[in-house]
């Protein structure tokens, strides 16, 4: 799951049918609390940072203020990195990018430091390393970027069980696990992930929507933790790498309530739920956290050499009468 040549090695589970469905993921570990989280000013937290973007674009949809930053992966892999910054300056981050190389971590310590350094929500979607990483990048580094989190959200399954069906986990979970929650996050609050916690920054908000779906086909895809954002008068659905199986339980569960303005593609744009997932959501917008190499079904060959599904997802777009699409290939600011 890092960029093209892994994906050609097997690097990312495919979606499957499979597996029964067994007992939901373990809860967090009990309530800890930041020592001293600093607050910084809202001016600087809705001022454009000066990092080096990939070609930042500005899109005006939002009401009220506050900024949304769609970041693309600073490797050419595959990622999701969303920064919410709430009018008053509140900010809630999702997931943040890739371990691989530490590049996504490194842009994105200096850019949360240039916000103010100070995340009032950081939120896991689910247990793989171009999810997570960036955190354990930013860890890495004595001063943490000089960068403090009110609360750590996130609802992972059974780590024994998530390491017997992908092994390759093994040395990213010992990063996660040993290093970071047991070692430079062990004093920050991890907060509670159960569905129906309506969390607000400011005057927006977010709500967990779901539980972990337990499947042994695509299993940590499939657990993932998907979130509603309430932002400048729109509604975004993060969806994680959210599989098939686990998408058509999200509908059974939340049926209506799956409608949103703007939805995240699950699993990068490509092999994550089905067309009729999205036919619920009926999305105006559609972000892409998709590199190239992999908009363009390009495995070496040029574009359609590749086997993944992303052109499909392409016409399913169409097919539902989707506005919009921002693919992050290059990093968008919505205002």
């Amino acid at each position: 799951m890092f960029t093209r040549k892994d994906f050609l090695r097997g690097g990312v589970a495919m979606a499957a049918a499979g597996g029964a469905r067994g007992a939901l993921g373990e809860a967090p570990s009990p309530a800890r609390r930041d020592a001293s989280p600093r607050q910084p000013s809202a001016k600087k937290a809705l001022a454009t940072p000066n990092v080096q973007f990939k070609d930042l674009q500005t899109v005006k949809m939002l009401s009220g203020g506050g900024r949304v930053y769609a970041l693309s992966s600073r490797i050419d892999g595959i990622s999701l990195s969303t920064v919410f910054v709430s009018p008053e300056g509140k900010i809630l981050v999702v997931d943040g990018g890739h371990l691989h190389l530490g590049g996504d971590g490194k842009f994105l310590g200096d850019f949360l430091h240039k916000l103010g350094g100070h995340v009032d929500y950081w939120f896991l979607t689910h247990a793989h390393e171009d999810h997570f990483g960036a955190l354990v990048t930013m860890a890495e580094r004595p001063d943490f970027y000089g960068v403090s989190i009110g609360e750590l959200i996130y609802n992972f399954p059974d780590r024994k069980w998530m390491e017997s069906l992908e092994k390759g986990m093994v040395p990213h979970f010992k990063k996660f696990y040993n290093d970071l929650i047991g070692g430079r996050l062990k004093d920050v609050k991890h907060g509670d992930c159960s569905p129906g916690r309506i969390v607000k920054f400011g005057s927006w908000s977010f709500e967990i929507l779901n539980a972990p779906f337990k499947y042994d086909g695509n299993p940590i895809n499939n657990s993932s933790v998907m979130i509603s954002v309430k932002a400048g008068g729109k509604t975004w659905l993060e969806t994680g790498d959210m599989g098939v199986e686990g998408g058509r339980d999200a509908m059974k569960k939340l049926g209506a309530r799956l409608k949103h303005d703007i939805v995240f593609l699950a699993h990068h744009g490509q092999n994550g739920t089905d067309k009729d997932f999205y036919a619920a959501v009926k999305p105006e917008a559609a972000v892409w956290p998709t590199p190239t190499w992999l908009w363009e079904n390009n495995s070496g060959g040029g574009p359609g050499s590749g086997p993944w599904r992303t052109n499909y997802v392409k016409c399913w777009m169409q097919d539902l009468g989707v506005k919009k699409n921002y693919v992050l290939v290059k990093d968008y600011l919505f205002t």
